[in-house]
């Protein structure tokens, strides 16, 4: 399978060692990535473990720059917002990206996501000089795009059994709750946001 783009995630002797496998589909690629630390997938409410967004990201700028990165600042400025109490839940992933992007930028390196049509990160760090070959990508569901070129929201489209077609347009992780067709007013999303029709999600 196409893996040119894949390959920016990684420093020259890592793409010679990735050169020694092959893979039958994606997901033994997401697994190779994951196993070797090149991508690291956070969930959209936040760090499962202290430290993990910043920890990927200085062994990543080791590899692809030879020296670390320095986490403390970020996470000092992000506790603080906790502490006045201006953070809620899927705020903390964005705010430590938005902070380790500027001080990435600094030194050639940008934080690239790859959209899976799903509420998670799967994050990875690419040199700034390789972003423009992100435009050559051509399959949609295996798509790499900078950080902080989408606005972290998510359109969900229904098309109603009466022929209407139903858009919102939500904050990531965010669940559609008791909500009805424009117009024939069928109930889409019950109480717990289950819809009996199919639900399209598009990242923006």
């Amino acid at each position: 399978m196409e893996t040119t783009f894949t390959q920016l995630l990684m420093s020259s002797s890592e793409r010679e060692t990735f050169a020694q496998f092959s893979f039958t589909d994606r997901e033994e690629l997401l697994e190779y990535l994951f196993k070797h630390r090149l991508l690291l997938l956070v969930d959209w409410k936040g760090e499962e473990e202290d430290w993990q967004i910043g920890n990927f990201l200085q062994k990543r700028t080791r590899a692809l720059f030879g020296e670390p990165l320095s986490v403390h600042e970020p996470y000092s400025k992000l506790i603080a917002e906790v502490k006045n109490g201006r953070m809620v839940v899927g705020d903390s992933v964005t705010f430590l990206l938005k902070q380790f992007k500027a001080q990435l930028k600094k030194i050639g390196l940008t934080i690239v996501l790859l959209e899976l049509g799903n509420d998670s990160y799967y994050l990875g760090l690419m040199k700034q000089t390789d972003i423009d070959k992100l435009k050559k990508q051509t399959d949609i569901a295996w798509k790499f795009v900078v950080f902080g070129n989408s606005r972290g929201e998510v359109l969900y489209t229904v098309n109603c059994e009466c022929g209407s077609t139903n858009v919102w347009q939500v904050k990531r992780g965010e669940i559609i709750t008791d909500d009805t067709c424009q117009d024939c007013e069928r109930q889409l999303f019950d109480a717990n946001g289950n819809c009996p029709f199919k639900v399209i999600k598009d990242y923006i």
